[in-house]
Parts: C-alpha cells; sequence; structure tokens
C-alpha cells in the first residue's frame, strides 16, 4: 500500500507557480504591455510607433500606472546618493549634519546647543550629558528598558520622548528632565 503526500504540489501555468488554483500573477513589465496591448488598443500602438519615452509613460497614459511624483524621485535619488553627497545635499538645504571628527571647525556643521540653553518658551532642552550617563548606567544595572524608566518617573511607558533623547539628540520638556534627575538620586547605587 503506497501512501501520497497530502500536501499539494505547485503547478506551473504561464510562468507562474499555482497552489490550489490560486495563480499568483507576476507583475512585470511583459504583464503590464500585454494589458495595454488588451485593454488600451490606440495607446498600445502609439507605444509601439516609439510616441512614448518608455513603458512607464505609456502606463500612465493608459491609467495603468500613477505618474512618478518629485517626492518619488527624491527618494530614488537618496538611496543611490553616497553619505557624502547626502551630507552635501543636506548642507545645501540648511540641516547641520553631524560633523565628523578631524573636521576643521570653519568646515562642519554648527554645533548642538549646550543643555543649558533652551529656545526662549519651548520649555524643552536636550538631555544633559552627565544626566545621559547616569539614565543609562542605572538602565543597564538593572536590566531596564526605556518604558521601564517612563513608569517609573511617571509617564507614559509608550511615550518615545527618551528613546528619542538618547538616540537622535531631541529635546525633552524640562520637567521630564527634572523627573529624571530625581529618579537618579532615587536609583544611585549604594
Amino acid at each position: 500500500m503506497s501512501r501520497r503526500n497530502s500536501t499539494a504540489a505547485p503547478t506551473i501555468i504561464n510562468g507562474n507557480s499555482s497552489l490550489m488554483g490560486q495563480t499568483k500573477q507576476k507583475r512585470d513589465n511583459k504583464y503590464f504591455l500585454e494589458r495595454l496591448r488588451v485593454e488600451h488598443p490606440d495607446v498600445h500602438a502609439d507605444f509601439q510607433a516609439g510616441g512614448f519615452k518608455n513603458l512607464h509613460e505609456a502606463l500612465v497614459k493608459a491609467g495603468l500606472r500613477k505618474p512618478r511624483s518629485s517626492l518619488d524621485a527624491l527618494k530614488a535619488a537618496w538611496k543611490k546618493a553616497s553619505m557624502s553627497e547626502r551630507d552635501a545635499f543636506k548642507k545645501s538645504i540648511g540641516c547641520a549634519t553631524p560633523a565628523t571628527t578631524g573636521t576643521p571647525a570653519s568646515t562642519s556643521a554648527p554645533a548642538k546647543p549646550s543643555h543649558r540653553v533652551a529656545s526662549p518658551g519651548s520649555g524643552k532642552r536636550h538631555l544633559p550629558p552627565g544626566l545621559e550617563t547616569a539614565v543609562r548606567e542605572i538602565m543597564d544595572r538593572r536590566g531596564m528598558k526605556n518604558g521601564d524608566v517612563m513608569s517609573e518617573i511617571g509617564r507614559d511607558p509608550l511615550d518615545t520622548s527618551l528613546a528619542m533623547a538618547f538616540s537622535q539628540g531631541f529635546r525633552i520638556q524640562e520637567r521630564m528632565i527634572e523627573d529624571l534627575e530625581a529618579w537618579v538620586v532615587k536609583n544611585k547605587a549604594p
């Protein structure tokens, strides 16, 4: 008596695999060219005659694809750009780039404001480096995560303010800094 494998083997139909009768369509240029030929024969004829720069332009004309926006072009260019090109672009649009070590002060990006400096009326400032070090030391010692600290200082554990201050240098509320300072004093190593 022979046993058959109970799992269905995929079948191949027109170059596409099918499992249990469902065909997964490959959406490549060949697929869209065929749709263009069948659904929009006039646009297909213009494409074949060289009336478009490329297939994408013909597909946009037929309404089968959306036109690329300037933002799409920027995103594609950003992915291909080197770090130095990205830094040069950031500088050209006035976005501060992190200063690299060994770079003369005259060519580096503006330094971050001191932790004591805050925008007037903002109520926020950068996490003081000494406080950051103390908080991280306690977190390491106690095996805590950012959410645990936020809970202990009476804040929402899903609030990412502390994590963003650590990883990105974001400013946080003055009151939160005061709460963290009190928490550090309370949790200092014996």
